[in-house]
């Protein structure tokens, strides 16, 4: 989770960011594998705009502990809504630091391997907090291109403090360019973690010696 103060040094890098303490709660069982990326934003600081309006960019500050690089044009954009500012260090006692609440929304956008591939995994992890007492809970919505299958939750669990980190995942046929989707909700937004998978078709498995029983062999 974000415990260590850092500094911005540009409007959208992330320049020594720790990862290893972020709320990793549920990686992928495929992380680090051929063909996929992780990528990690924990928003310990507030980039430079025109002006200094939303929307706020944030390149990836790095992929997850163990997991392959993100690619170049991915980015995730920060409105938060009105009156709502950038929060440096959580007021209940969390120790947890670079908060946005929004009311507003995020916009990811996440850079593919090139396809054409037969199917896209997307796993999301959002650590959020209510801003209200009846627990409205984030939305996904503006996946684009539509899922095949999904979004489904496949884990919540609670922090502490308030705070919950869910995970999401979902898939896409075939495997588009690039995929977005926005967060958006009555929440504070702590960190974000998003691994894709993008798995070629059978021909090109068999060619790499990555046929089915071999992906089985790797689940297990």
């Amino acid at each position: 989770m974000n415990r260590l103060p850092i500094l911005a040094v540009c409007c959208v890098m992330a320049a020594g960011t720790s990862v290893a303490m972020a709320d990793d709660v549920q990686p992928p069982w495929w992380r680090g594998q051929w063909s996929t990326t992780s990528q990690i934003w924990e928003f310990n600081f507030v980039p430079e705009t025109p002006g200094g309006q939303p929307p706020y960019p944030y390149l990836p500050d790095g992929p997850a502990p163990g997991g392959m690089p993100p690619l170049p044009s991915t980015i995730v954009h920060v409105t938060p809504g009105p009156q709502m500012e950038w929060i440096p260090e959580d007021p209940q006692g969390s120790g947890r630091i670079g908060i946005w609440p929004l009311s507003g929304w995020i916009d990811v956008i996440v850079d593919n391997h090139e396809p054409p591939n037969e199917v896209k995994y997307v796993w999301v992890q959002l650590t959020w907090r209510p801003q209200v007492l009846d627990h409205e809970p984030p939305r996904l919505i503006g996946l684009d291109p539509p899922p095949s299958s999904g979004p489904e939750i496949v884990l919540e669990e609670d922090l502490g403090f308030g705070w919950t980190e869910t995970t999401y995942k979902w898939e896409i046929r075939p495997n588009p360019v690039d995929e977005m989707f926005t967060i958006e909700g009555l929440i504070d937004v702590d960190e974000l973690v998003v691994d894709t998978w993008c798995i070629p078709e059978r021909a090109t498995l068999s060619l790499l010696g990555l046929g089915p029983v071999a992906l089985i062999r790797r689940r297990r």
